[in-house]
């Protein structure tokens, strides 16, 4: 099954940034990476049962595309003039400190 081959190189690589996270010198940014690590490949292991179960019902998870799914902007996002301190999206106060709205996250 061309599905396992994928999900199992994944996982080797996954294994790989694990041991790569021995060089991380500080302790708990180590630990920290480790557990991310360790819960991606317990995830890809459980993924490949899955899949294997499934058998062909299931599309493959890993697809080529013939172009990237997000398009990156070549703008820059510049935030809103805001009028007495109030958000231009949503209307909620708004701090003159901060740029962003603290209730929607708009500019």
């Amino acid at each position: 099954m061309p599905n396992a081959t994928d999900i199992s190189r994944f996982q080797r690589w996954l294994q790989a940034e694990l041991a790569e996270t021995a060089n991380i010198e500080d302790s708990n940014e180590r630990d920290r990476r480790r557990l991310q690590i360790e819960i991606a490949i317990a995830e890809a292991i459980r993924f490949g049962e899955l899949i294997e179960r499934l058998g062909d019902s299931v599309a493959a998870p890993f697809v080529a595309r013939e172009s990237p799914t997000r398009v990156a902007s070549q703008h820059e996002v510049a935030p809103t003039p805001k009028e007495e301190g109030k958000c231009p999206a949503c209307g909620a106060v708004m701090s003159q400190d901060i740029e962003f709205c603290p209730v929607c996250g708009e500019f």
